[in-house]
């Protein structure tokens, strides 16, 4: 498995995080992500105190390419792709929590 990270740092000229979480077209792009094969799951993320929007995808199996993907609506509406972006392999196994 495969987890993937994301994120603005947005600043003064950027939409707030209150805007992005509101934008009609962002809330339509949970519709698309949910017909991607081997996305096992997406979370858009947001922190209005340190003006944070992401989202983190976890993937099970092969990636599609990037032509595959639904189009990147928070990169269009913030006007640029995202500042941060990390993957990291997921272990298969899980730690006693008890």
């Amino acid at each position: 498995m495969l987890l993937e990270l994301a994120w603005w740092e947005l600043g003064d000229g950027d939409p707030r995080v209150e805007e992005l979480a509101a934008n009609p077209n962002i809330q339509s792009a949970h519709k698309e992500w949910r017909e991607v094969p081997n996305l096992r799951a997406k979370l858009w993320l947001s922190s209005p105190v340190t003006r944070r929007w992401g989202a983190l995808m976890l993937w099970e199996g092969d990636k599609p390419a990037l032509a595959q993907l639904p189009r990147n609506v928070s990169a269009q509406v913030i006007g640029r792709p995202a500042d941060h972006r990390i993957s990291f392999d997921v272990l298969d196994a899980t730690p006693d929590l008890g």
